[in-house]
């Protein structure tokens, strides 16, 4: 039998105010639907690392011109 927790909505609502805008949200969301954004917004986080470690460690121009067997840069 269930206990209908997983089916519960969990709400939040956020407001902002500024002197050209005004902006009102309001979400509704179960639980399993909050572990699914978290899920997401990790993978997001995780690829982005991935990404920005990989341009860290991206060879000079001198060695890929020496992989691709290039004599210009060896003269």
């Amino acid at each position: 039998m269930r206990s209908g927790r997983m089916e519960e909505l969990q709400r939040a609502y956020a407001s902002i105010e500024t002197s050209r805008l005004r902006a009102r949200a309001a979400v509704e969301v179960t639980p399993a639907g909050l572990l699914a954004l978290g899920g997401m917004v990790a993978a997001i986080l995780a690829g982005s690392a991935a990404i920005v470690l990989a341009a860290r460690h991206a060879p000079s121009p001198r060695q890929l011109s020496d992989r691709r067997g290039s004599t210009r840069s060896r003269r």
